[in-house]
């Protein structure tokens, strides 16, 4: 039975392969994104009428009511909601203005606060749903050089856990992803070599994750296979969180 499924930030990214995901599995599929270029090219690509995109601030409470009624006309009610769309801001906290602050903290967790305070209600109404929330692995441990956003991602994981509380009864899961590391656009675009290779090397499986890596994780939680999970942040990290940081010693074999 197809789903209709809502993915904030879907133009690009771990977004759009979430959304391909969803709709490899015969889903329905609405993304969000600021910028039109990639979500026309997505579009295109995709060629499908079961992809559709509206252009939205989902920070505001504007955006996040143009999205429910977009969601509503195009498709009816969201079965699952991925709250996906981020930014980074980058820097420790005595370099960080007030202003990069609240946009880092409005977007990506009044973001999630607005999505959900829009899409609940019809969720409650007929007592099932799933939400994912695209945290990251700076949620569970401290990050150098991204205490706002270490903070953000945070605030999106006690989010998570405590929504998953609030409507387990309903019918309601939520859950979130904590990718490390993901070889996206932009994350190929904006470093060199030097540090792909150091990420390489600092991961117990010796490489970055991929986007279609995360999309997989949604999948799986929005599916009855996960039936009995909620609350739970799932690491997609290739082992990173289980590692402690200490050199690494010789295997023996």
């Amino acid at each position: 039975m197809s789903r209709n499924v809502v993915v904030t930030g879907g133009s690009q990214g771990i977004g759009r392969k979430i959304a391909e995901a969803f709709l490899a599995e015969g889903d329905r599929v609405v993304i969000t994104s600021r910028r039109e270029e990639p979500a026309q090219k997505f579009l295109s690509e995709a060629s499908t009428d079961r992809l559709f995109y509206l252009n939205c601030d989902c920070a505001t409470e504007e955006g996040a009511k143009a999205l429910y009624e977009f969601t509503k006309k195009s498709v009816g009610v969201c079965d699952v909601l991925v709250n996906n769309a981020a930014i980074f801001i980058g820097g420790p906290i005595h370099k960080t203005s007030v202003a990069d602050f609240d946009k880092q903290m409005g977007i990506d967790v009044r973001g999630v606060f607005l999505m959900c305070k829009a899409f609940l209600p019809d969720m409650l109404e007929k007592k099932s749903g799933n939400i994912i929330n695209i945290a990251s692995l700076a949620a569970l441990n401290g990050a150098y050089n991204m205490a706002v956003y270490a903070m953000a991602k945070a605030a999106i994981g006690s989010m998570t856990k405590s929504m998953a509380i609030d409507y387990g009864r309903d019918g309601i899961r939520v859950n979130g992803i904590c990718p490390s590391a993901t070889r996206t656009e932009m994350f190929v675009s904006g470093n060199t070599q030097e540090v792909f290779d150091l990420f390489d090397a600092n991961n117990p499986m010796g490489r970055i994750g991929k986007p279609e890596e995360i999309a997989d994780a949604a999948v799986f939680l929005a599916s009855d296979k996960a039936s009995y999970i909620t609350g739970q942040l799932l690491s997609v990290d290739g082992g990173l969180s289980s590692w402690n940081g200490e050199p690494k010693q010789s295997d023996g074999r």
